[in-house]
Order: structure tokens, then sequence, then C-alpha cells
């Protein structure tokens, strides 16, 4: 371990000792990666009797449900009242900013001091905290949270099972690129502390509903790859309520798409999703060796990886003489974005930044 990340540890240990009560947030539509890295120290928190919420400003979802201490978890947003807020330590997780986080609303109408920790290993993070705990060659948030825990031999049952979950999210069952020789490390040190690889992965990658599967197909049926390379699929809101699925039945279908031969049929994946009226968020994977989709979805006003990265605007998916395609809002803090997007999908800019 080098003598920066010695001292990181250092100064994140002090901040959770000093803290009279510490605030856990993860971000919107959490992953089990954020999921797990949140109520990994949570768990730890408990260990050491240190009073904490655990806070997300949406539920978790069914698929993560199984994870030790998930019960903790609130969406009220009473803990943000001004009035009320008593945490001063704040420790954000798997989130670039606060906004992707939920909470920049929140801690901007804030008046009481505290710090804020932020853990992450996206290469787009904007660094908000007052302690930085930012590794971008990490597979997952899970193995950084992993590395600090473990140096103090904090790691129980609970810790490995939670930390688990991210890692074989992250790594899409240790098949994607994210899956480096630490990550595989890792794994087998969780497994030493009672993680059930197999059940894990089970439930996190394997179980899907059948109301998943409908709406993949409309995907799937829909899977178009545009001049700049880039395979387009257009999930609307109509779909979803249609095939009675939820936001989650969305999550995966980036992920299977990124199977794709994309030497000879694309160099990325766009799946375009519109979860909440108005709300389109795209998700883009690539294993193309000279793809950097971080950068396309930066430009979107998103963030991410290099080879899987995300985004939101303002607008609908709609339907027109067979062809699904974007309508903007105009007028909305993203309807620049929109408009470099609609280049995009016309093949009109470059995708490949490499």
């Amino acid at each position: 371990m080098n003598t920066q990340l010695q001292e990181t540890y250092k100064e994140i240990f002090a901040h959770i000792d000093a803290a009279e009560h510490v605030m856990l947030t993860m971000h919107r539509k959490p992953d089990g990666d954020c999921a797990g890295s949140s109520l990994a120290v949570s768990h730890y928190l408990d260990q050491i009797k240190k009073p904490h919420t655990a806070f997300c400003v949406d539920e978790l979802g069914s698929s993560l449900k199984f994870l030790p201490g998930q019960e903790k978890v609130t969406s009220d947003p009473e803990h943000w009242h001004p009035e009320k807020a008593k945490f001063d330590l704040l420790i954000v997780f798997d989130s670039g900013d606060l906004r992707h986080n939920g909470i920049a609303d929140y801690v901007d109408k804030l008046t009481h001091d505290f710090k804020i920790i932020n853990i992450d290993h996206h290469a787009t993070n904007e660094g908000y905290g007052h302690v930085n705990l930012v590794i971008d060659n990490a597979s997952s948030t899970c193995e950084i949270v992993h590395d600090l825990l473990d140096s103090i031999n904090a790691l129980n049952k609970n810790i490995a099972t939670c930390l688990m979950t991210g890692l074989i999210t992250d790594t899409g069952n240790f098949t994607n690129l994210a899956t480096t020789a630490s990550a595989i490390n890792t794994a087998a040190k969780l497994q030493l502390h009672g993680a059930n690889l197999k059940q894990i992965s089970e439930r996190t990658m394997q179980n899907r509903k059948y109301t998943t599967l409908k709406l993949w197909g409309r995907a799937l049926e829909r899977l178009t790859p545009n001049k700049a390379g880039i395979a387009v699929a257009m999930i609307t809101r109509d779909d979803i309520l249609e095939c009675e699925a939820d936001s989650e039945a969305v999550e995966g279908v980036s992920n299977f798409l990124n199977s794709l031969d994309q030497q000879t049929d694309a160099k990325a994946v766009l799946v375009l999703t519109e979860l909440d009226p108005g709300q389109i968020k795209g998700s883009l994977r690539t294993t193309h060796p000279l793809m950097d989709v971080a950068k396309i979805a930066t430009l979107l006003g998103g963030g991410g990886h290099k080879k899987a990265a995300g985004f939101s605007i303002d607008g609908h998916i709609v339907e027109r003489n067979g062809q699904y395609l974007i309508e903007p809002i105009k007028d909305t803090s993203t309807w620049e974005h929109t408009k470099t997007l609609q280049a995009l999908l016309e093949g009109t800019i470059p995708s490949a930044t490499t």
C-alpha cells in the first residue's frame, strides 16, 4: 500500500471516530456496487457502535433485498431537514457527483457544519469531498471499501456478502473488462470471510422475472446500428407499463447487449429508456479496445468508465411510422445535451473518442 493511500485511510477513520452521527448515501436507483459498499460500511459502524443513517432517495430493487442490513435503508427526506439534520459526517458511495447521488438540493439547504467523504471508482468523479478516496482503476467501489476495511481487519460475513455483491455486479459476474487480477483476489478474500459467491450471483445476475425478459425482447427487436457505429435500442414509458416491468428490469439490458461482436457489428451499445415521464436515461457499454464511452457520456452531461457510462436528459421517446425517436423538451437544463444526443443518433458527430 502506498503512503498516500495509508494517509487517506487514516484520515477517513479519524473522521469516523470523531463523528457524532454518520450519514451514508447511495445514488439514485442503486446497483449492487453502490448498495453493497454503503451497507458494508453500515455494518462496520454497527461494529464500533457509531450512530448512523443509511439513506437512498430510491428504494432498493428486489434483487438486492437479500443484502444483510437492507432493511435499515431509509428514503425519508426528513433526515435532510435543515432544522432536524443531525449528522456531522456524510459518506457518499459510488457517485461521481452529488447530483447523481440525488442529494445535491438537500445538501445546498443545510446550514450546519459537516464533512464529506467521497468513495468512488469513476474516472469522471468531481472530487467533491473533504476526503476523496477515488481509485478509477478499481473494479468497483466495493473493492475500494474492501481494502479500506481490510486495512483494520474489520471484515465479517455480513460485510463480505455486501462487498461480494458489488464485485459480482460491476464485473458482470467476473466476465467484463473490470475483472482484474485485483478483483479476483478480493473475491477470494471475501469468500474466506463467508460470502457465498454462487448464491449472490443467482440473486443478482441469474434470476430474471418474466416481465423483465418481455421488456428485453422489445429492446432487442429495436436494436439498430447507426452511422456512428453505435447499436441503439430504445425503451418507451409505455413499454415498461405494458410489460408490467419496473426500472430494475431495465438495468441489465445494456450489459446483456454488450455481448455484441463489437469488432464487426458495432463499436458500442446505447440503451435509451424513458423511466419516468419526461426523463430519459442513457446507458453506454463497449468492449471495443479503442472506445471510451465515458467521454461520450460527458458530452451528454453524464459520466462513468471507459467501457461503461451513463447520462440523463429531459425528453420523451416516441414512435412515429415505425421508428423510435427522441422528442426533446425545450428550454430545460439538458436542452443542449439533447441536441448533442440527436446528432449522435443521426451519426453527424463522431461516436468513438479513441
